[in-house]
């Protein structure tokens, strides 16, 4: 079994361009990309902006079933509002650029597999903040998988862990006895955002995905905290403390290929 490699949604039906128009647009950015290792686009935003990958970036948002941000906005109340309604104000306020993310809300989940009850921490946008997010990695992400080594598994779409489990047993078989498995503390917290914002440079020159970018990477989080007031007779009380944060949900994954990209080239 081998992994594939360019990225499923980038790649077409088998004979030219597919009949989605989303899954279109990623393919001729993925070729594009390919074509030229040094190529910077410049056309971006209107992409994000556009109501197909607007649409789309809701269809991921609403299977992924996740939690309210800070605004308390759920799913079902984004229905009840109008899905098509929120898609257009998000497309206006991105084409004028009035778009402006809010923090996410940091919650503490129990970590898997941790014997003493350790916790971490998840941020959660809001819910138009993640169909914002979305659409961005719909755009951004064939480019940067145009890049991407055959060897890498970690956070690209269409691979999996499996996969890279099925390289370690297929170079067993070819007499390889020793794997190094390493991990980076912290990891998304630990990306310095300039550095990240000079990778996404190196292929994007568009000013509006950057401003957008660098707009959602200083959105920050509020962290809840739930304090006893004690000897005052109270109630526990919610305190938000606003902190900066790389950890943008939607967008995680791609970041966190790119920088692992990035160190494997040794920068």
């Amino acid at each position: 079994m081998s992994a594939r490699g360019a990225s499923p949604a980038a790649k077409g039906s088998g004979r030219g361009i597919p009949a989605d128009p989303v899954r279109a647009l990623q393919h001729t950015l993925y070729r594009a990309a390919k074509a030229d290792p040094g190529r910077r686009f410049h056309a971006l935003a209107d992409k994000v902006c556009r109501r197909d990958v607007l649409q789309r970036a809701w269809v991921m948002v609403r299977a992924n079933n996740g939690a309210p941000g800070i605004d308390r906005t759920t799913l079902a109340q984004v229905g009840q509002y109008g899905v098509t309604r929120l898609l257009g104000e998000l497309a206006t306020g991105l084409r004028e650029g009035r778009y402006c993310p809010l923090p996410a809300r940091r919650v503490l989940i129990p970590k898997p597999g941790s014997p003493d009850g350790a916790q971490r921490p998840l941020s959660i946008p809001t819910v138009r903040d993640r169909i914002v997010q979305s659409a961005v990695k719909i755009v951004l992400e064939p480019v940067f998988e145009a890049d991407m080594l055959p060897c890498s598994f970690g956070f690209r779409p269409g691979r999996s862990v499996h996969d890279a489990l099925q390289v370690l047993i297929d170079e067993c078989w070819r007499g390889c006895r020793w794997v190094v498995e390493t991990d980076i503390a912290d990891c998304f917290s630990a990306i310095p955002q300039a550095k990240l914002m000079q990778a996404v440079q190196e292929r994007v020159c568009d000013q509006g995905v950057l401003r957008l970018l660098r707009a959602m990477l200083r959105a920050g989080v509020l962290e809840e905290r739930l304090e006893q007031l004690s000897g005052l007779g109270r109630e526990p009380t919610m305190f938000m403390t606003m902190q900066h944060s790389t950890r943008r949900r939607r967008l995680r994954p791609m970041r966190r290929a790119l920088a692992r990209h990035r160190a494997g080239d040794g920068e």
